[in-house]
């Protein structure tokens, strides 16, 4: 392995959060070498791999790559340090909010095939070796952001793209430089789920990847979630709502889901009852539709002026915005379905691809 810097975080898109982590990417002859680990229980596993040129990011320039993943001997305390982290998590660093996340999955999960259900029970229960043990797939979809703050920082990056404000399109080679963005997070999910696992490391890593996807699916569809840089996708843009002093990222986040009632596992019935289909299978495309969304509906009241910090919003921007939380909830689920659904017939998802070839 070649020696090579190691980075930090440098950006945050969810919220303020300093934590930091290290990454060494070595590129290589167009062959990249990641020392970033998901499955790393109380230590920091790093180990290289060269894989070959394949699941192009950019054609010809970079390639996203997955890294090696090692599961250490979990020690027999885990699930008591798991629990009491899951209850001391501020509910504000739940991207889409817990309810959020556990209606896209929940959603999703009445949508699957009888083999895809198959599947998805039996990673269920693979995550028995993962930190917080096993839980319903509901419950399974939080386990990401509980994670990034400890035992798998480096997946912190994978929750967003931050792009410059003035962007109407991401560019990953811009945006996703590091490959350690939520469209890599998305695809190395993808990738781990589509193989084989045959070890006891294998089948945790693959329970792992199908908690990262059903999280990554629901933050893609909040549109702050691909967001300016300069204000962390609204993290940094202080608004009054209802009297109460909040930001814009908090308000998408589970600020105006609650303002409109959508809680779990209360709105489940109404979300199945709503029709939303795409026939677009590319995470380029669903990235870019998040951005326009965020242009022309998160960063705008509604009268179609920038919201800056301080500003009041009411119930204009909330109506306006009604539909469109609850378009994202239900186009999260079933595109998150349609995923599982493809691998579990065994097909590669068109998602594999970050651009159209």
């Amino acid at each position: 392995m070649v020696d090579t810097p190691t980075y930090g975080n440098t950006s945050d898109g969810t919220d303020t959060d300093t934590d930091t982590d290290t990454v060494t990417v070595t590129v290589t002859d167009n062959i990249a070498f990641c020392s970033n680990c998901w499955l790393r229980p109380f230590s920091v596993v790093q180990s290289c791999q060269k894989v070959p040129n394949a699941l192009h990011l950019i054609p010809s320039t970079f390639y996203f790559l997955p890294s090696t993943f090692y599961l250490e001997s979990l020690v027999p305390f885990r699930l008591v340090f798991s629990s009491l982290f899951l209850l001391l998590v501020s509910f504000n660093a739940q991207a889409w909010g817990w309810d959020g996340h556990r209606l896209v999955c929940d959603l999703a999960q009445a949508k699957l095939t009888p083999g895809a259900r198959m599947m998805v029970n039996t990673l269920l229960a693979e995550g028995e070796a993962l930190e917080g043990g096993q839980v319903s797939f509901p419950e399974s979809c939080l386990w990401p952001d509980n994670v990034k703050h400890s035992n798998h920082k480096g997946s912190y990056e994978q929750h967003f793209i931050n792009v410059p404000d003035e962007a109407l399109t991401v560019d990953l080679l811009r945006d996703c430089a590091a490959l350690n963005c939520i469209a890599t997070g998305i695809q190395k999910a993808l990738t781990y789920l589509s193989q084989p696992a045959e070890s006891d490391r294998e089948k945790a890593r693959q329970a792992a990847a199908l908690r990262f996807l059903g999280h990554f699916i629901g933050d893609l569809h909040q549109p702050l979630h691909i967001g300016n840089a300069s204000d962390r996708g609204g993290n940094r843009v202080s608004v009054q709502w209802q009297g109460k002093k909040t930001n814009l990222h908090a308000l998408w986040d589970y600020g105006m889901l609650e303002s409109i009632g959508i809680k779990y596992p209360e709105s489940v019935d109404f979300l199945m009852s709503v029709e939303k289909t795409s026939n677009d299978k590319h995470i380029l495309n669903w990235i870019n539709e998040s951005l326009a969304l965020g242009r022309s509906n998160a960063y705008a009241d509604a009268q179609g002026k920038i919201i800056a910090t301080g500003d009041s919003l009411g119930s204009d921007y909330l109506e306006r915005n009604k539909p469109i939380l609850i378009e994202r909830l239900v186009l999260a689920s079933e595109r998150l379905a349609t995923l599982l659904n493809e691998i579990a017939a065994g097909k590669q998802p068109r998602a594999f691809l970050l651009v159209s070839p």
